[in-house]
């Protein structure tokens, strides 16, 4: 029998699965659509919803304190207020917001009845009263016309800036859009709506550093202002015209200010000798070694960009953002930005929830030095040009019979020098002077500060031959090598090559000292004279390698790390190595600490110190707290003890006996003034003259250098002195004073009278008195 099947079934399962599969085609864009806003722009959107719903800001750190060994303050964060002004108050949107507000509550129902222009009249119309209120708020807050104009400029500046940034990134945004418009026409409807940057949500700054008192007068005068608008609204709430930030402002304390220095002018040399007590201000004190601060710059963007809730202590574009900090741009500010730089903190809050999220600020740490500022200061006074040991003086020069010795320098110049004070027995720096000061080139012509490199801190960041100061070190170097006798004895016959006598010579081989020589000598009499071909022979015995490993080892051709060196740019600042010659052209005069053998003024005397200390290395630090230091040398030179008893009693006779080079200037018909007539103290010194560049000289005072009078001085010579100082009566070096005196002609005769007032400097802050109770206290 033949069974004829319904066909219904079959048609019907058909349309079933045509319609699911139109049904499919339909969903699997949506489908498509909402995988892709919740999968792959859901962070991002989901960021959008919560950024609408939470606001937050930041919360300003503190930058650390410095202070010197006794606990003053050199540099702090002061309590300041900055006045920051609203992007739409600055682009005038605020103005436009609120007469949109009153339009509205004016005009009830009747506004949405409005097309778009008679919306746009009702708000100009009252627009005027609004635009005024924000210029009597610029007019009060300005206390006076010059105070008015310089905000109304950075109002005016921050606006254009930020308009430009604007217009910059919604070309982008538009630019992205119409990208993916393109690429999926069907997807995305709408017209383009430009998404605001950061900046025109913020507050910029107009006004900084107000004061406590000045600060509740602006809150009163826009108080006063919003209270006006607000009766305007029916008393309804109106949104801010500032805000006022608790900003620090960094504050250099001995820097910035004047400190008075009493100056006991009886002490000086003869020619510059008064009785009374004078007072030099100071300006600038230590401003080479603290330094300063300044603004945020690309390069900082760079090396540690801000991010939110990632590195709060980053660098901000824009000075004039909440937030943007200050960052050290040169000395101690600079080197230790990571340790004094806090972070930011952060408060948030949710419109909805009402919760607050409060992410502490982290204030800088403190920065402990071992310098003495008042100690600094007075030394500082002391190479003030005012009191005359700085500046060229016949007794640098000397007589010949009463007859004065021609100057190569005009009497009266100028002169350029640095001082170094070191604790023997720590290592700790009390003082590094270096004049003139970074405030004192501000303040020179253009050709000034070509000729005299203010800006320069010549302690540590200027390299020098070290002169005859290298020979105490090359001694001790030669015993403990065993490459000359404690008590061996090397003839000085006035110039070291028998061939030669024009080359290598001696300073006593002159034509003004009749070409004298100074027979057979010891270490004691060779220091005591500083005779050269002494030197000359022991430079020969060690040879090159040897004065190279002895050389480096005191110290020389690296950079000590007092805590000053810091990065910059790709390039190390802050502190110089010196040089030390791999291999010298002419091995003798690394001998005299002549030829292309350079150190700094705190290399030499962070050598002395060593020497002094028997070769325990303990290098030079200007931080208090050791463990902050970078990795620095450690180890023992193991100087023969008898080597540096030895040199130590050369140095006593430069000092105390009639012939020594570092005891007394000389004047005409032979008269002798001792240097050091400073009862209960006991000093042994070490003179050193260095041959040094020529120097340009501004004859015609017209700031400028080229002109037809000035004129380039050659054959100049830089005066240098070591001393070690101790308590007589412990007859023991305490501290060892470095003084260098550029174009200075005679170390004992230029730098000798300077060291001298340092000492007396010492026991006027309390370091050289018999009841001391350590050095270094």
């Amino acid at each position: 029998m033949h069974v004829v099947r319904s066909r219904l079934p079959i048609f019907f399962h058909r349309r079933l699965l045509l319609v699911g599969a139109a049904g499919l085609a339909l969903t699997l864009p949506l489908g498509a659509r909402l995988a892709q806003l919740t999968v792959v722009e859901g962070p991002e959107l989901r960021a959008q919803a919560e950024a609408a719903t939470r606001r937050s800001r930041y919360l300003p750190t503190v930058r650390g304190t410095i202070f010197d060994r006794k606990g003053r303050v050199l540099a702090q964060d002061r309590a300041s207020w900055s006045l920051a002004v609203p992007f739409e108050v600055i682009a005038g949107i605020w103005a436009v917001e609120q007469s949109e507000r009153e339009a509205r509550l004016e005009l009830g129902d009747e506004w949405s009845l409005l097309d778009p222009d008679q919306q746009g009249e009702a708000i100009l119309t009252r627009l005027g009263w609004w635009d005024e209120l924000v210029e009597t708020f610029f007019r009060r807050v300005g206390r006076s016309p010059e105070e008015r104009e310089r905000m109304l400029d950075e109002r005016d500046a921050v606006h254009a800036r930020i308009s430009r940034m604007a217009a910059r990134v919604t070309q982008g945004q538009r630019r992205a859009f119409e990208l993916r418009k393109a690429a999926d026409a069907d997807r995305i409807l709408g017209n383009f709506r430009p998404r605001p940057i950061a900046e025109e949500q913020s507050a910029h700054v107009l006004l900084t550093d107000l004061d406590d008192d000045r600060a509740f007068e602006v809150r009163r005068e826009a108080d006063t202002l919003l209270a006006t608008a607000s009766e305007r609204l029916g008393g309804r709430r109106v949104d801010p015209l500032l805000e006022l930030i608790d900003r620090p402002r960094r504050e250099h304390l001995w820097t910035d200010q004047v400190v008075p220095v009493p100056i006991d002018r009886s002490t000086l040399p003869r020619d510059l000798r008064t009785p009374d007590i004078i007072e030099i201000e100071v300006e600038g004190v230590a401003d080479h070694l603290v330094g300063s601060v300044r603004a945020v710059q690309k390069e900082d963007l760079e090396r540690r960009p801000f991010g939110d809730g990632a590195d709060l202590g980053g660098y901000r574009a824009g000075t004039g953002q909440i937030g943007s900090q200050m960052v050290g741009s040169r000395g101690l500010e600079a080197a230790w930005e990571r340790q004094l730089r806090g972070s930011l903190g952060v408060k948030s809050a949710d419109l909805e929830t009402d919760q607050v999220e409060v992410e502490p600020a982290v204030p800088g740490g403190d920065l402990h030095l071992t310098l003495d500022v008042a100690l600094q200061a007075r030394i500082q006074a002391l190479l003030d040009p005012r009191i005359g040991l700085t500046r060229v003086q016949q007794y640098h020069y000397g007589w010949k019979g009463t007859d004065p010795v021609p100057t190569t320098l005009p009497l009266g110049t100028p002169l350029d020098a640095s001082v170094v004070v070191l604790d023997i027995e720590t290592g700790e720096l009390l003082a590094l002077c270096s004049n003139p000061s970074f405030t004192d080139g501000i303040g020179m012509s253009t050709g000034e500060r070509a000729t005299r490199a203010p800006f320069v801190n010549r302690v540590v960041e200027s390299s020098y031959p070290p002169g005859s100061l290298i020979k105490p070190l090359l001694y001790g170097a030669a015993v403990t090598d065993g490459k000359v006798g404690i008590d061996e004895e090397i003839e000085c016959t006035g110039h070291y090559y028998p061939e030669h006598a024009d080359r290598f010579r001696c300073w006593i081989y002159r034509d003004h000292y009749g070409f004298a020589t100074h027979g057979p000598l010891d270490i004691g009499d060779a220091l005591m004279r500083s005779c050269n071909i002494y030197f000359y022979d022991l430079a020969d015995r060690l040879g090159n390698e040897g004065m190279v490993r002895w050389l480096k080892q005191y110290g020389l051709d690296d950079p000590l790390r007092v805590g000053l060196l810091h990065e910059r740019a790709g390039r190390w600042r802050g502190e110089t190595g010196g040089n030390v010659p791999a291999r010298a052209s002419s091995l003798p005069q690394l001998g005299i600490g002549q030829g292309e053998l350079l150190w700094s003024p705190v290399q030499a005397a962070n050598a002395y110190a060593t020497f002094a200390r028997g070769g325990l290395i303990r290098d030079a630090r200007l931080i208090a707290d050791e463990s902050l230091l970078p990795e620095r040398r450690v180890g023992d030179l193991k100087l023969d003890p008898r080597a540096v008893t030895a040199a130590l009693e050369g140095m006593r006779r430069v000092v105390e006996e009639r012939e020594g080079t570092g005891g007394a200037i000389r004047y005409e018909s032979g008269y002798r003034e001792p240097i050091f007539d400073i009862p209960g103290i006991q000093v042994w010194g070490k003179t050193g003259t260095a041959q040094s560049p020529p120097r340009r000289i501004d004859i015609d005072g017209d700031g400028a250098f080229g002109g037809a009078e000035d004129r380039i001085v050659r054959g100049l010579a830089h005066a240098w002195y070591a001393a070690l100082v101790g308590l007589e009566s412990e007859d023991r070096p305490r501290y060892v004073i470095v003084t260098l005196v550029e174009h200075g002609e005679s170390g004992g005769r230029a730098s000798g009278p300077i060291v001298a007032e340092v000492i007396r400097a010492l026991q006027a802050e309390g370091y050289l008195e018999a009841d001391d109770s350590g050095a270094g206290s």
